[in-house]
C-alpha cells in the first residue's frame, strides 16, 4: 500500500480507495459542505468509487435550512414603505407559501458582503435598513465584525445563523442516517478549527477528516477515512492544514460570541435543535429586527411532494424526489435545496449526482 500523502495523484488515490474499501459492507461517508458536494458531483467522483462506498450529501447549504418563518418575515419587512431589506442573492429566490423575496417582496437589495449594507444604510438615513443575515460560522464571523466596526442608527439585523457541529451530532444520533464517517467542512473549519470535530471520533467512534475543495484533497480525505476503518481506528485528521488550524480563528470566534449566543433555532424541514444557532445577545436588542419590529414565529408548512428535509439529513438523494427536474428546477424551484449553488438538488440537477 502506498503512503497516503498529500502529493498523490487522483489516479493513485482512487486506486488506494479501491484497495482500502471493504468488500463485505457498505460505508456511508457524509460531507456537510455544499462546496464539497459541488466538487464531488462536478468531478464525477461517485462514479470512481467502489460499490461499497456511498458518498452522501448532508446539511451543508445554509440557504436550504433557513426557516420558512425567517424568510416570510423578511418578505413582510421588505413590503414596509419605511424599510429596505438587504440579503444575499440566493435568499431572494427561496420559496415559501407566500412566494419568495424576489417574487413577492417590496423594497429589497442584493448584497454580496455585510459591509455593503452599511453603505446602503448611510445612503438612506430616512429608511430602516434590515440585513437578513443567514449562514453558518463562515458568514456569522463577518457579520459580527460588521457590528464591531459600528453601525448607523437605522441598521438592524434579521439573523438566521446556524452552527455546524450541532447538526452533525444530530445526524450521528439518527439511526436512519447511519453515518460511518464525516468529511468535515473546510470553510467552517477555518473559523471553528479542526478540533471542533474531535467529538465525533472520541465520543461516537466516527472517523472525521477535514478536507479542502480540490478533488485530490477530497479523495485523500476519503482514503484516510477508509484506512482508519480498515485499521479499526476512529480519529480526527486534517488534510487541509495549509488553511485550517487546530484552534481555528480565535479572533473570529471571540467576535461571534461577543455579539451572539447559542440558542435553539429552527432548521427548515427539521425543526428546532438545541444550541444549534446564534441569536443576538439581549444587550443588542436595539439591533435585533425580530425585537424591534415584533416579528412573529410563523409555523412552517411542508411543500407538497418536496423531500428537501430528507435530502439535507442524508436520508434521501435528490433523484428520489418526484419533483426533481420536473416540477422543481433551478429556474422554478419548489424546494429550498434547488435554489442555492450549494444546494444538493441544484448541484445534482446541473451536474448529475449519479
Amino acid at each position: 500500500m502506498v503512503e497516503l500523502g498529500v502529493n498523490l495523484s487522483a489516479q493513485e488515490l482512487v486506486k488506494a480507495i479501491h484497495a482500502l474499501a471493504p468488500k463485505d459492507r457498505k460505508v456511508k461517508i457524509m460531507n456537510v459542505c455544499g462546496s464539497h458536494e459541488h466538487t464531488i458531483t462536478h468531478s464525477g467522483m461517485r462514479a470512481l468509487m467502489p460499490e461499497t462506498i456511498e458518498l452522501v450529501p448532508g446539511p451543508g447549504c445554509p440557504v436550504c435550512v433557513c426557516s420558512e418563518s425567517d424568510v416570510i418575515n423578511a418578505i413582510n419587512l421588505s413590503k414596509r414603505d419605511d424599510t429596505i431589506l438587504c440579503t444575499y442573492g440566493d435568499m431572494l429566490r427561496v420559496p415559501t407559501r407566500i412566494g419568495s423575496i424576489r417574487s413577492n417582496g417590496g423594497n429589497y437589495k442584493m448584497v454580496s458582503a455585510p459591509h455593503e449594507v452599511l453603505k446602503i444604510a448611510e445612503q438612506n438615513p430616512d429608511k430602516n435598513v434590515v440585513f437578513f443575515s443567514i449562514g453558518f460560522e463562515t458568514t456569522t464571523a463577518p457579520t459580527a465584525a460588521l457590528l464591531e466596526m459600528g453601525v448607523p442608527d437605522n441598521f438592524y439585523l434579521l439573523t438566521s445563523q446556524k452552527l455546524t457541529p450541532e447538526i452533525m451530532e444530530l445526524l450521528v444520533k439518527d439511526s436512519e442516517v447511519g453515518v460511518d464517517a464525516f468529511v468535515a467542512p473546510g470553510h467552517v473549519s477555518t473559523i471553528v478549527g479542526a478540533n471542533a470535530w474531535r467529538v465525533f471520533p472520541e465520543k461516537y467512534g466516527i472517523p472525521t477528516v477535514v478536507a479542502g475543495f480540490e478533488p485530490e484533497n477530497l479523495l485523500l480525505a476519503i482514503a484516510r477515512i477508509l484506512l482508519q476503518l480498515k485499521e479499526g481506528r476512529a480519529e480526527l485528521e486534517n488534510v487541509y492544514k495549509g488553511v485550517v488550524k487546530p484552534e481555528g480563528n480565535k479572533r473570529a470566534q471571540e467576535l461571534m460570541y461577543k455579539y451572539f449566543y447559542k440558542t435553539a433555532v429552527n432548521w427548515r424541514g427539521i425543526g428546532y435543535i438545541p444550541d444549534s444557532g446564534l441569536e443576538l445577545r439581549p444587550e443588542y436588542n436595539h439591533l435585533n429586527a425580530k425585537v424591534v419590529f415584533n416579528l412573529p414565529e410563523i409555523q412552517e408548512e411542508k411543500i407538497p411532494g418536496c423531500i428537501c428535509d430528507r435530502i439535507v439529513l442524508g436520508k434521501a438523494y435528490p433523484t428520489d424526489c418526484k419533483l426533481f427536474g420536473k416540477g422543481c428546477t433551478p429556474r422554478d424551484p419548489k424546494g429550498p435545496c434547488m435554489v442555492s449553488m450549494e444546494g444538493a438538488c441544484n448541484i445534482w440537477y446541473r451536474f448529475g449526482g449519479n
